[in-house]
């Protein structure tokens, strides 16, 4: 089995390569959906959560306050560290359970903070997906109903494109054409999936797609 990461900041269009990726074959563990439906739904987290931010960070109807609860770590570096060290040992083990499940073919890590959060060391390669800054604000802004401004406050938030373009083992470029996003990202597949796989110096060779 090969474990690939596909990462990049807000607004990449990483989800569409991942999803072309699973039509492709290829089993997508979304580290970041995996992240809100533990804290809906594991009662150790819920409680860990309400303990650290309070009662708010959850509706009457039990259900995640995520717009309130995101605006306690925004601007909070040591709240936002809180709130992961809470949820991330367990996404953590939810992917070890499904690595240790599976038999073989490709397993895509799925995060919006690989790197953030040192998990780059447990793969065994990793794709940055870019697109223009234009572009990306403007599918959030689309997607989030929300102004530019905040979408810039968040991309302020995360690692550069061009950092974590600089870390990646290869970078796929999703400028916007659906018809090329699909022919890399089956590159992609290809490529991972094979001679050595993600270990190969055709891989990592390979910069850009």
């Amino acid at each position: 089995m090969r474990i690939l990461g596909v990462t990049g900041g807000i607004g990449c269009g990483k989800s569409v390569v991942c999803a072309y990726l699973a039509q492709l074959g290829a089993e997508i563990f979304d580290a970041d959906l995996t992240a809100r439906n533990l804290m809906e739904s594991d009662e150790g987290v819920r409680q860990e959560v309400t303990r650290a931010f309070g009662r708010e960070s959850y509706r009457e109807d039990g259900s995640l306050n995520r717009k309130w609860l995101a605006s306690q770590v925004f601007a909070d570096d040591a709240r936002l560290e809180q709130l992961n060290g809470i949820v991330h040992p367990k996404v953590a083990q939810a992917f070890g359970i499904l690595r240790n499940r599976l038999q073989g073919g490709l397993l895509v890590h799925e995060a919006a903070l690989i790197y953030e959060a040192g998990v780059e060391n447990r793969l065994d390669a990793v794709c940055v997906v870019t697109a223009p800054k234009e572009l990306r604000i403007a599918r959030v802004m689309a997607r989030d109903r929300v102004i530019a401004e905040k979408v810039l406050a968040r991309m302020s938030r995360q690692l550069s494109q061009e950092e974590k373009a600089g870390r990646a083992d290869v970078v796929l470029v999703n400028d916007g054409d659906m018809a090329a996003a699909r022919r890399k990202s089956r590159r992609l597949y290809e490529l991972a999936m094979s001679g050595d796989g993600l270990s190969s110096e055709n891989f990592r060779l390979t910069r850009q797609l």
